[in-house]
Order: structure tokens, then C-alpha cells, then sequence
């Protein structure tokens, strides 16, 4: 039986306190004993909550599509064509202490719940509706205008300061994203599906194609198809993307990221791999490696997440609540956060997001994140800025604890999450890579627009 929350707030008027009580407003939340699983209980008005993911046309029960503020997570478009996911205004707890650990989401700001800093506009000190977060991963459009559009293939092979330059020169309140909304899509995820193993839920695009040995077996001038041997083609299905290059990270033979449109059969040994777009001459010894998935996979999944085909191969992206590729398929930038020495700094107003700046507006977290890479099995806690949570012990595996991997390096560096498509069970909701500099650039590395209602 759901509970009835009540909650004590104060309201300001004309310089006077008042006590008003509100009734119905949920708490949902979810504890963890610190275990190696991680799965975890229910608690509050989630106790007793089913929630499941789909794939693609198939229905499936989550009540959590009736609850407040995930059954008010909907699509909307920015007047510049941009589709985004509104995420409405809500408040978060989390606890931890020794063997446990909780976390809590409400819409009433009850004691000890925090506003995550993407609802706040520093400049009129006033609290914000909803964040809209970027439906699909960033691709780059007319004057230089990072996007969130179907039917593109995500923008990658720039770092991190010119995906932010991409995103502002948008106009006012628009960001990549950053550290706060990573919190509240987290939060979100493991309230909702009461485990950290994400994989375990939707496994994503995590095992595509990445290796120089993947190469063309037979010459070819002028065409739109890439020859391989067939135990080469086996890896690969029609609808994902692919670049053609020297080496695997490389699209300097295709350009860009091509679409399979076909793979059939060459002869005995060798299979065709055929692909949209201008036709290219093609060398024996070219590569041909899996790129980020094209924008818009999710137009006929039903449930309110899920995936399309299946679930477990690995072989198609995912879908949270709108948002496609939360996490595998490509790695994504966030923003207002830099770490120095594995020391985590970050800052709360996205105006002040810069790269390998470690004073003011920035701030330090109370904690050193771990030295070594490994799958976590503990993530820092700062009560006084409980939404920067990085990894501050190691020693789990892919389907404990977190169930994610942890990438580290001394120096000055830059955060990514996710996972990309060839990480395997190293992807994930959890998986934080804290190894690049601000100036690295890759064909696995993309980014997502943000847009504040400012």
C-alpha cells in the first residue's frame, strides 16, 4: 500500500515564516546495504513499485509512468528545431554512512532534500520549473549550433571546450552537459529500477566493432560497399553506424560516419558490407569500425524506456525515459566539473564552466577520488555537495556493486560518463572516465545539449 507523506515547509511572505503543511507528496527512494549487489529496497512511497523496461513495440508494466515527477517527463522542441526531455523541478536526499547508503526524490523540498543546481537561475535568484536535457546525442548544425535532432549522426572528434562554445552559441541558457543533470538522470534511473547494475536493465550499444584488424579483403573504386571477411561482417547488423579509415579511429577514407544499409554475401569467405551516402574507393587494408549510433532509433519503442530488438546483445542502444544513449554508444562530456591530482573542483552556475580551473567560482569536493582504475564499489559523498559523486574506491566486477568501470589518471582532467559502443560490460550509467585532458578528441567521445529556462 503506497504511503502518505506529509511535510512541514516554510513559507516566506512579507518577512514572515509560516508553517503550512502539504499532503500527497510522495517520497520515493531506495537503500543499499553497501553489498556486492546491487540491487536495492525499495523504500517510502516506492515500496512495492514494479518497474520494467521494454523493447521495442512490446508493452511492458512500470508504474512508476503513473508517479510524480517521472509520469511529468515528456518531450518537448525548442523553437530552433531542438528535441528535448523536460525534466520537471524536483528535490533529492541521499544518506550515507557506514554499510548504507539511500537515495530519495520528492517534489516537496522536506528536510535534508537539496535542489539539484540545474533548476536554479543564479542570475534572479529564483528557482526554475524543469531542465530540458538533449532527446538524442549532439550533432552539430548551421553557424556552429550544437544540436538534439533526429536522423544525425552524433558530433564527435572535438573536446570538451568546443562542445561548450557549440552549445552557448545557441543563445541564452543553453549548456552541454554538466555534473547536476548527470545527478538528477542518475538519481532518477536508480530510484526508478532499484539497482546500480544498469546494464542489467538495458544493456545499450556496448559491443560494437572497434579494431584495426577489421579490414577490407578486396580492392574497389568507386563504391558503397566495404568487403570483409565474414567472420569480420558477423560483428556488425544493418542500421549502425560506420566509419572507414587507416585505423579504427579514423574516418579518413569514408569522410563520415556512414549507415549499413545491407550485408550480404560476397563470396565463400567474404561478406559485403554496403552503406549509404557518396560512393569511395576502397583499398585492401582499410578499416571499417562501428561509429555512435544515428539520432532516432527510439521512434517506435512503446514503453517509456527501453530498447530496440533486444535487450542483451549488446548490439542496439538504449532508451531512459526519452533520452536515447544515457549511457553506452558514446561517451559524453560533463561539464562543471575538473579534476587536479584527483582532487574533484566544481562549480554550481554553468556561466562560469571552464576547463582546468581549480579556484573560485569552482569548488573542491571533501574527498580524493581513487588512484587506480577498477570497478567501484564506492562513490564519494560530500553532504554539503552531495551531487558530485565520483569513485573513491575500487575492487568490484561488471555485475557488482556499481557494476561499472573507473578510469583515472594523475594531472589535470576532464570528466566523461557513459561508456561508449565498444566497452562492453565497462559502460554504464556508472562508468566515469576521469583520464582525458580538456584538448582530447576522439571518434568515441560526443557530448548533449542542455537548456535552462532562463
Amino acid at each position: 500500500m503506497s504511503l502518505t507523506t506529509y511535510g512541514l515547509v516554510k513559507r516566506h511572505v512579507d518577512n514572515r515564516s509560516e508553517d503550512i503543511i502539504r499532503v500527497n507528496a510522495p517520497i520515493y527512494g531506495v537503500y543499499w546495504n553497501k553489498g556486492s549487489d546491487p540491487t536495492m529496497t525499495r523504500t517510502h512511497d516506492a515500496i512495492g513499485m514494479v518497474a520494467n523496461a521494454g523493447v521495442d513495440g512490446s508493452w511492458v508494466q512500470n508504474d512508476f509512468d503513473n508517479a510524480q515527477i517521472f509520469r511529468e517527463i515528456g518531450e518537448v522542441e525548442d523553437e530552433l528545431g531542438n528535441v528535448f526531455v523536460r525534466i520537471p523541478k524536483f528535490y533529492i536526499k541521499k544518506q550515507d554512512g557506514g554499510g548504507f547508503k539511500t537515495w530519495q526524490v520528492s517534489k516537496t523540498q522536506y528536510p535534508g532534500f537539496y535542489l539539484p543546481w540545474c533548476f536554479w537561475d543564479f542570475t534572479n535568484n529564483r528557482e526554475l520549473p524543469f531542465i530540458d536535457v538533449g532527446k538524442y546525442k549532439a550533432s552539430l548544425g548551421t553557424g556552429d549550433k550544437l544540436e538534439s535532432k533526429p536522423n544525425l549522426h552524433p558530433l564527435a572528434s572535438k573536446n570538451i571546450v568546443d562542445f561548450r562554445t557549440y552549445a552557448t552559441n545557441n543563445g541564452k541558457g543553453y549548456q552541454q552537459l554538466d555534473i547536476h543533470v548527470v545527478d538528477v538522470l542518475q538519481t532518477l534511473f536508480y530510484v526508478e529500477f532499484a539497482t546500480l547494475h544498469s546494464q542489467s536493465v538495458m544493456q545499450g550499444f556496448t559491443t560494437g566493432q572497434y579494431s584495426s584488424s577489421h579490414t577490407a579483403t578486396i580492392a574497389e573504386t568507386a563504391v558503397n560497399r566495404i568487403i570483409v571477411a565474414n567472420s569480420t561482417a558477423s560483428g556488425f547488423i544493418v542500421g549502425q553506424s560506420i566509419g572507414i579509415g587507416s585505423n579504427h579511429y579514423s574516418n579518413n577514407i569514408s569522410g563520415t560516419p556512414r549507415l549499413i544499409t545491407n550485408i550480404v554475401s560476397y563470396d565463400t569467405d567474404n561478406t559485403a558490407i554496403e552503406f549509404d551516402g557518396d560512393p569511395i574507393d576502397i583499398a585492401v587494408g582499410d578499416v571499417v569500425a562501428n561509429r555512435g549510433h544515428i539520432n532516432g532509433f527510439s521512434k517506435d519503442i512503446v514503453a517509456s524506456s527501453g530498447s530496440i530488438v533486444s535487450t542483451s546483445d549488446g548490439k542496439y542502444p538504449m532508451m531512459y525515459r526519452g533520452i536515447e544513449s544515457l549511457y553506452g554508444d558514446i561517451w559524453q562530456f560533463v561539464d562543471g566539473v575538473n579534476i587536479n591530482e584527483h582532487q574533484a573542483w566544481f562549480a554550481k552556475n554553468a556561466e562560469d564552466y571552464a576547463s582546468n580551473v581549480f579556484a573560485s567560482p569552482y569548488e573542491q569536493v571533501s574527498y580524493i577520488n581513487h588512484n587506480a582504475n577498477g570497478y567501484p564499489i564506492e562513490m564519494g559523498y560530500d553532504k554539503n555537495n552531495p551531487s558530485v559523486a565520483l569513485p573513491t574506491t575500487v575492487g568490484g566486477g561488471s555485475t557488482t556493486y556499481y557494476s561499472d568501470y573507473y578510469y583515472q589518471s594523475t594531472g589535470q582532467r576532464i570528466a566523461r560518463v557513459g561508456g561508449s559502443w565498444g566497452d562492453g560490460s565497462t559502460a554504464g550509467l556508472s562508468s566515469w572516465y576521469l583520464n582525458s585532458s580538456s584538448s582530447d578528441a576522439y571518434v568515441s567521445i560526443g557530448g548533449r545539449l542542455l537548456k535552462k529556462p532562463l
